[in-house]
């Protein structure tokens, strides 16, 4: 089993870990047209599996749980997510089935905007992990997705019992409020996965709904349009940072991610919600999601932060 020492919190998450293929277009294919690309790069993907890999390279030590099919592409993605230095020992390798694998496609001439397919096998998915649970420490922090919701939910409810911080990142997917709401601390999502689950309600009400105790906060990412975020006290909205984009595909796990790094560092909501917004902006400006230089350090460099 590994463990970690108690000198400073780790983020430990569970969700996708996946195969990405970028394609990067001049426009969207037509119905029945054939396109040819050279233009393309593949590395893994994945919610959780980002955001870790951000946090890694900014110095954090960092757990995943995910599953793999047992072929070569699973070796790949163990391969390069351990090679971001995210700690893969609780990475599950799932015989007889094959790793989700993503096609991504990117129109230049949209500013990084991008339409994704995920091909997943519905059996590849990871079980419940008790030693995973007994890694972590009270003031960890474990990142949700809520897609593997057996497995999730019941690694959320035993961190959350055991001190650990839970925050979720359901993307677009509509969950059970009254089963996840008493064991998430922090509640993130994009507005499309709120309208799915609220309905075309006001925003800034949406976040005093999300944010039912024991949730501390909620946030709503708007993509290029901001963030709306608060609780049932007060509601804000952090602005979006200007950056030009040439792949958006991942942003919204980095936004996570740098809200997550404000957390380990104990700062303020304001201030961890800014450094959200400004992590995910940077990381548009890259094509993917794990360069080097898409860390924390660079990105305090980068921007100005009133709320620092």
């Amino acid at each position: 089993m590994s463990t970690h020492s108690n000198k400073f919190p780790c983020v430990f998450a569970t969700g996708l870990l996946v195969y990405d293929h970028i394609l990067f277009l001049d426009s969207y294919p037509a119905l029945n047209e054939k396109r040819t690309t050279t233009d393309a790069i593949r590395f893994f993907g994945g919610p959780a599996s980002n955001a870790l890999a951000f946090l890694a390279r900014s110095g954090i030590e960092t757990f995943l749980t995910a599953a793999v099919g047992d072929d070569i592409t699973g070796e790949t993605l163990i391969r390069e997510v351990s090679g971001q230095g995210v700690n893969s020992h609780f990475i599950q390798i799932k015989a007889g089935t094959c790793s989700p694998v993503a096609y991504i496609l990117v129109e230049k001439s949209s500013h990084g905007k991008r339409t994704a397919i995920l091909a997943h096998d519905e059996t590849c998915f990871p079980d419940y992990n008790e030693d995973f649970i007994k890694a972590m420490n009270p003031g960890d922090i474990l990142l949700v997705e809520g897609r593997y919701i057996p497995a999730e939910y019941q690694m959320c409810r035993k961190a959350h019992e055991k001190g650990v911080i839970t925050v979720i990142d359901p993307g677009t997917r509509s969950l059970n409020l009254e089963q996840w709401i008493p064991v998430i601390d922090y509640w993130l999502a994009p507005k499309e996965g709120v309208v799915k689950t609220l309905g075309n309600i006001d925003l800034f009400s949406a976040c005093q709904f999300l944010a039912k105790p024991p949730v501390k906060m909620s946030a709503i990412t708007l993509g290029a349009g901001g963030v709306v975020y608060g609780n049932r006290e007060s509601t804000a909205f952090q602005p979006a940072f200007p950056v030009k984009a040439v792949d958006s595909n991942g942003c919204g796990d980095i936004f996570h991610a740098g809200f997550i790094w404000g957390l380990l560092n104990g700062w303020s909501i304001p201030a961890c919600v800014e450094f959200g917004a400004a992590a995910g902006a940077y990381a548009a400006s890259f094509i993917g999601t794990h360069d080097s230089e898409l860390n924390a350090k660079t990105v305090i460099k980068k921007y100005p932060f009133k709320h620092q």
